[in-house]
Formats: C-alpha cells, structure tokens, sequence
C-alpha cells in the first residue's frame, strides 16, 4: 500500500476517504485541528497517523516523521496557506495532488513551478 495525506480527516469527505484508503490497502495519514478529532481518528481508521491541521510547521515536522525517509504517493488537499506548499515538498516525483479547496488554491503555473 502507499502512503495517502488527507487534510481534513474528520470531516466527511476526511472519512469517507480513509475508508477507501483501508479498503484497497492505502496507509492513510489524517490532520484535523481539535484534539477530540485527534482521539477519534486515533480510536477509528488512523492510529498514529494523525498530524495537526492548526499550524503549518508542526504538520510538516510530524508528517515527516511518519515518513521518514519516504514520500507520499497521493494527497487530498482542502486547506490552503503553508500546508500546499508542504503538501507538495512530501509528494513523491510522480505523486499527485488532488485540490478540492476553494481559498488559496494553486495555479497551474505555480503549481508545475512547484
């Protein structure tokens, strides 16, 4: 399985998602904001593998852990800010970023810049 980056794990779309990801054998990692949201994740679909939606510097620092010397295959992106620009510095060469955030979202220019 590859590893998955969800942003926003505890909402709907978050949810639905990681149930996909355990279905065909995705290791999904989740970051919410809340610590019940945490303590949720952790009890249901991503023991371990949750990481703060809340600041931008503790999400890359813990999603890089979890890592470790690997890379992410894919990643469903809803905030904006510091998190794309992290999203991306995880991505493997040919890893891909799916966008269904309305606020900062990246052009194509940037986003192949990137």
């Amino acid at each position: 399985g590859h590893d998955v980056l969800l942003h926003a794990g505890a909402g709907g779309v978050g949810l639905a998602s990681q149930e996909y990801c355990h279905f065909i054998g995705n290791r999904a990692m989740a970051n919410v904001g809340r610590p019940y949201k945490h303590f949720y994740l952790h009890k249901t679909y991503a023991a371990g593998r949750t990481l703060s939606s809340r600041d931008g510097g503790a999400f890359a620092l813990g999603a890089s852990k979890l890592l470790g010397s690997g890379r992410l295959r894919f990643s469903l992106n809803s905030l904006s800010a510091d998190f794309i620009a992290c999203t991306f510095a995880l991505l493997r060469q040919d890893g891909r970023l799916c966008e269904i955030g309305k606020r900062a979202v990246w052009s194509y220019e940037r986003h192949a810049a990137a």
